[in-house]
């Protein structure tokens, strides 16, 4: 174990806030971000202790910049909630790493896990019951491939099984937040078609009218699935 993270145990150990937050602010970037990643995982580890855990690492956060190598760390429900008041701070939902993505673009763009879906409904709900111009301005911003985090989501996104219906019509609702902020970038279209073409053939998934990407990319796009299906050949 490294010696940050022993004086942060020994630390938490005798509650001394102050030292805590010293010590975080003494650290490095990288050693902020594994100091962040062991009290996520003591918080996920005992939901008793987990607005704890939340409410300290918030403070830490706020004591520095966001630290920017956590921002690509922040990808699954489980993180985007722990870390969901920090992101609340200041500018930090729209902060961007060096390939200027920001929290939403990594969320969106998912991993390898069958079982990760994107939290559209969380995020959508957040934006009906809070004051969040600025994660609605993060939902347009684009990354250095010029996409928006939804169309990371529709580009990139591993996971073709169907959205369940509440996630479904979160993303519905966060696209036309989206369209009544920026204009869609049409020419995205057909690469991201092509992307979700080569993807479904590595999973030997069917591309036909019924799959749920391809309906979201025409709904996304403003075109009529047809459209969408003649881009394929």
């Amino acid at each position: 174990m490294k010696q940050h993270i022993q004086t942060l145990i020994n630390l938490l150990l005798k509650n001394d806030n102050t030292g805590l937050l010293q010590h975080y602010r003494a650290s490095d970037e990288h050693e902020n971000v594994a100091q962040l990643a062991y009290l996520f995982h003591q918080g996920m580890s005992d939901i008793t202790n987990f607005d704890a855990f939340q409410q300290l690492a918030t403070k830490l956060i706020g004591s520095k910049n966001l630290p920017v190598a956590l921002i690509a760390q922040i990808k699954t429900a489980d993180t985007l909630s722990f870390f969901t008041s920090a992101l609340q701070l200041q500018d930090n939902f729209k902060k961007t790493d060096h390939l200027q993505r920001n929290t939403l673009h990594y969320l969106f763009a998912g991993n390898q896990s069958v079982e990760n879906k994107a939290p559209f409904n969380y995020l959508r709900s957040m934006m009906l019951f809070g004051s969040n111009e600025r994660l609605r301005d993060a939902l347009c911003q684009r990354n250095s491939e010029n996409l928006t985090p939804i169309e990371v989501y529709l580009f990139s996104n591993p996971n073709l099984t169907a959205l369940p219906h509440h996630e479904f019509t979160a993303l519905l609702a966060l696209i036309e937040i989206e369209s009544k902020q920026q204009a869609k970038d049409n020419t995205h279209c057909i690469p991201i078609v092509r992307a979700v073409c080569k993807l479904s053939k590595s999973q030997n998934v069917v591309m036909n009218s019924e799959l749920q990407r391809l309906i979201l990319i025409a709904i996304y796009f403003a075109k009529p699935i047809k459209e969408i299906l003649n881009k394929i050949n």
